[in-house]
């Protein structure tokens, strides 16, 4: 593999590491993340299994869920979220983009 740094590589093209595809300070804990999905799940299939509250709670805070008459979903910057997320695990093995 080359040197990222080298004066053969683009200025802007380099590797990163997975680490560096930070989502800043709206991480989520693998709970409400597993929350979130399940929410994109029921708009899909129509199914909910149970979630707790508080991650739901803690998803809304973030704006990446809401509550209505059919009950909790997922906002479209959660649906974003949900997609950032999917293209992050489709990182190699080493975690480079």
């Amino acid at each position: 593999m080359s040197d990222p740094e080298s004066p053969s590589t683009p200025p802007d093209l380099r590797l990163v590491a997975k680490s560096e595809c930070d989502r800043g300070e709206h991480s989520l804990a693998s709970d409400a993340l597993r929350a979130l999905r399940q929410l994109e799940r029921r708009i899909r299939t129509g199914h909910l299994d149970p979630v707790n509250i508080r991650d739901v709670q803690q998803l809304a805070t973030l704006g990446l869920a809401q509550h209505g008459r059919g009950g909790w979903r997922p906002t479209a910057a959660g649906l974003v979220y949900l997609e950032r997320c999917e293209s992050d695990n489709a990182l190699g093995p080493n975690g480079l983009a």
